[in-house]
This record gives structure tokens, C-alpha cells and sequence, in this order.
């Protein structure tokens, strides 16, 4: 095994790949290569004895770093997981700990990027890690998949779906691995929809119509008390869908153009402002969470993540059975995929590097992935996962992990251009004008293209 395993394989390590880089080619004549290659194994060789010295007087073990911003179920079950890895391997300690919220968590990851003080591993989404890879800060994983000793089989590489591991993939280097998947669905109030003699949206059409039928106005002040359809407060990060679906998307990954001011986005954001025009559709507001008033009886559907599941689960009024659906298509029928990875970054030595291959390895393998998609609302990143007994009797039980593999098919995940995030801020800045019935969309989209493009310049030159 590798030499975190043992404090005296340190050494050898070492003296075996130095004895191997200097076998001749057969012939007894001496080089100045040669030399040089005698002298640098003498100095690997002195290195590796006080590596191997220190390791001792350490108990031999290897410490790393993993941020996170996992909270309550999803927290404890990660939590869980690592103390496995330990128990396993208690040659490394790893040490979690929250950064905060998501954006709390990638405020500091930039911070420590540009303060040189990275940890070892850190959840990010991929549309950010492409900064830290373009930087040349990440660790390719690539000699880790691939060692005959520690890495993944063929069998194993085939397991997880393409979808999840292209995520993590810049070219021939591959930075992260998968770990909290989920699928942006639509909720909806299961008896609602039936007294209204409706049917499960799958159109654009049909789903505009159903919002408009369910929302009422019981006190007659002219304002909504349940309303067809609620979105989250930030629509402009969870976009794509309906871009896509128009036929259209938000940007080029290769060439890092924009597309909001184009005739798909138009038809896309005409779409959505129906439903906020006539009331028939809101943002979360002070409810935070879009499921929310869902739980609670104040609407009839909802957009969220199936990550909510646990919270939908637990908190929703006694009568109420909420159910979920694929997101209704329209010119296609393209589902979002969304969700971190672990990126592990170039820091420490040798032996730190390894541990955080072994640990993410470990984080990501069925059994584990299983337990964790069986503990939180998220979907495991890896196919035999369905047929582990832990998470099949969750499966069985909760049809809405089910969705998620049976649209896996048309299934993607967002574009990961370094300063997207940024232009989609500037994108949903505009957006929030047109839904507030403030600013045209033709006028919004146009300065949406022009704002977009000047931050994502900024951020790449960042």
C-alpha cells in the first residue's frame, strides 16, 4: 500500500522509486545523467528518513481539511461517513468543518485561494471550481483514479453516471468527485390538483393553466391566499430549464458567450412573467423556501430541489399529501441536474494529497453514497447504489427519488464558465424588474446581455 498506510513504507516508497529511475539501460557506461540521478536519490533518501521520523513521533498520522456547508440531517449523515473513513484508516484524521451557508463557504474558499491557504478538500460547485482549476490551485485526480493500488476499477468508473462525473472533468484532468446530487422537480398539492379535476402538469401550456385554476382568492381583497405556483427568491441561477426548453440556454462554455438576449430567452421569460402578471405565480418572499407555503396549504405547486424532501416530510400540515413531478417541458423536455462536488486542492505533501483521494474514494463508494442519499434528500452518485438494501427500502418507500433516476436520461447540469455565476446575477437583477412589472423584457434582456457579459469579463480577469 502507500505510505500513509505505514510510517516505515515513508522510506521505502521513496528508495524503491529512486532505485527504479536509475536502472541503466544495460551497459556499465557512467553519465553525468547518471550522477545527477545518484545524488537526487540521496537526497530523496535523506528527505524520506525525515518524513519517516517525524511520522513517528506524530503516531504516523496524516491530517486534512474538508469545508463544507452541510447542515442537520445531511450534516450528521456526512459526519457519520467520516468517522467510518477513520475508524478504517487511522493513519489520517479528517477534520470537517462548516463554513456556513453556500455562500459563506465559497466567500472563504476565495479568501483562503488568494490568501494561499486553501484546505485539502472543500464542497464547491463546479461553475466556481473552474476559477480554482483556471488558477492552477486544484489537484488532479486523475494519477489517484488511476493507480493500480488505491484507485477506481473500470467497473467502478462505469458506476457513476456520466452526467455527474463530466461535472468534474476540465479536459484531461479531473479536480473533484460527486457528492450531493438532486433534481429540480415540481411539488405539487396532490388533493388541490384532484378537486379542481386537474391533471399533472407536462406542458408549459397545461402548467400555466393548472397555476391560474388553483389560485384563489378566499377573502375577496382582490390578492391571492393560495397561490397556483411558487418559485424560489433567486430564479436567476435556476434559469436554465426553461431556456433550455425554449430551445435556447444561458451561455457557451467553450466560447464564454452569453445568450440572454435571444429570441429562446425572450420566449422563456414570457413564459414565467405570465404567471407572476397574473398572480398566479410569486417568489418564496419571506417564506424563504418555495416549498414552504406548499407545506402549509398557501400553494398548490412549487419549484424546488428534491433536496427538500426531508423538510417537506416533516413539516407538512396534517392532511395535505404533496407529491412531485418532472419540471412540464415545452419545446424540449430537458430535466436540471444540480449539486456540489469535492474538489480536492493542490496543498500539503505528498502523503495529505493521497489521504484526501482516499477519503473522497471512501465518500463516494456505493455503500456510502447509498447511506447518505438514504439519510437526506439527495440521490446517490453512483448506479448500484439503487440495489444497496439500505437505500432500495428508501426508494421503495419515496417514489420521488425514483423521478430522479427515471429522468436521469434527459438530464443535464449547468454551464461552467468562470464569471457565469456572475452573469447570471446581472441576469436575474433584470429579471426582478420584469417580474415586478417595473421593466420591459426586451429592454431587460438587452441590458441583461450587456451587464452579463462586463461582469464576467471582470471576474475572469479577477
Amino acid at each position: 500500500m502507500k505510505k500513509i498506510l505505514s510510517t516505515v513504507l515513508a522510506g521505502t516508497m521513496v528508495l524503491s522509486l529512486a532505485a527504479c529511475g536509475s536502472q541503466g539501460s544495460g551497459t556499465a557506461e557512467t553519465t553525468a545523467a547518471q550522477t545527477t540521478a545518484a545524488q537526487t536519490t540521496a537526497a530523496a533518501t535523506e528527505a524520506a528518513k525525515e518524513e519517516t521520523t517525524k511520522a513517528a513521533e506524530t503516531g504516523g498520522q496524516v491530517e486534512i481539511t474538508f469545508w463544507h456547508a452541510m447542515s442537520g440531517v445531511n450534516e450528521e449523515a456526512l459526519q457519520k461517513i467520516t468517522d467510518d473513513f477513520m475508524s478504517e484508516n487511522p493513519n489520517i484524521k479528517v477534520t470537517m468543518m462548516n463554513q456556513g451557508g453556500y455562500l459563506d463557504l465559497f466567500d472563504k474558499l476565495m479568501a483562503s485561494a488568494k490568501a494561499k491557504q486553501l484546505p485539502n478538500l472543500s464542497q464547491v460547485y463546479s461553475n466556481r471550481l473552474s476559477w480554482y482549476v483556471d488558477k492552477g490551485v486544484a489537484l488532479d485526480l486523475i494519477p489517484y483514479i488511476n493507480d493500480s493500488e488505491i484507485g477506481l476499477t473500470a467497473e467502478d468508473k462505469e458506476d457513476f453516471p456520466a452526467m455527474f462525473m463530466d461535472d468534474c472533468i476540465w479536459g484531461d484532468a479531473q479536480y473533484a468527485m460527486p457528492l450531493n446530487k438532486s433534481m429540480m422537480v415540481l411539488y405539487y398539492n396532490e388533493g388541490m390538483l384532484a378537486d379542481e379535476g386537474l391533471e399533472v402538469p407536462t406542458t408549459w401550456e397545461e402548467w400555466a393553466d393548472a397555476a391560474e385554476k388553483l389560485t384563489k382568492d378566499t377573502d375577496g381583497d382582490g390578492e391571492p391566499d393560495i397561490y397556483g405556483c411558487v418559485f424560489a427568491n433567486n430564479l436567476s441561477t435556476d434559469i436554465a430549464p426553461w431556456l433550455k426548453q425554449a430551445g435556447g440556454g444561458t451561455m457557451n462554455e467553450e466560447t464564454n458567450e452569453l445568450y440572454f438576449d435571444t429570441p429562446e430567452t425572450k420566449e422563456a421569460i414570457e413564459f414565467l412573467n405570465g404567471m407572476f402578471q397574473n398572480k398566479s405565480a410569486r417568489f418564496a418572499g419571506e417564506d424563504k423556501n418555495a416549498n414552504t407555503p406548499l407545506q402549509q396549504g398557501r400553494a398548490a405547486m412549487c419549484v424546488a430541489s428534491t433536496s427538500a424532501l426531508p423538510y417537506i416530510e416533516s413539516d407538512t400540515m396534517e392532511g395535505i399529501t404533496i407529491k412531485a413531478a418532472a419540471l412540464p417541458g415545452h419545446k424540449t423536455d430537458e430535466q436540471l441536474y444540480y449539486g456540489t462536488n469535492v474538489a480536492a486542492f493542490d496543498v500539503g505533501d505528498d502523503a495529505a494529497k493521497e489521504a484526501s483521494w482516499l477519503y473522497l474514494k471512501f465518500l463516494t463508494s456505493t455503500e456510502n453514497t447509498a447511506y447518505f442519499a438514504a439519510q437526506t434528500g439527495y440521490i446517490p452518485v453512483r448506479k448500484s447504489a439503487k440495489d444497496d438494501p439500505v437505500f432500495a427500502a428508501v426508494l421503495a418507500e419515496k417514489p420521488i427519488k425514483q423521478l430522479c433516476f427515471d429522468c436521469m436520461d434527459r438530464g443535464f447540469q449547468g454551464e461552467r464558465n468562470i464569471g457565469g455565476i456572475n452573469a447570471l446575477d446581472a441576469l436575474g437583477d433584470q429579471l426582478d424588474l420584469v417580474f415586478a412589472g417595473e421593466k420591459d423584457i426586451d429592454t431587460a434582456l438587452k441590458d441583461a446581455q450587456a451587464n452579463g457579459e462586463k461582469a464576467m469579463e471582470e471576474a475572469r480577469n479577477n
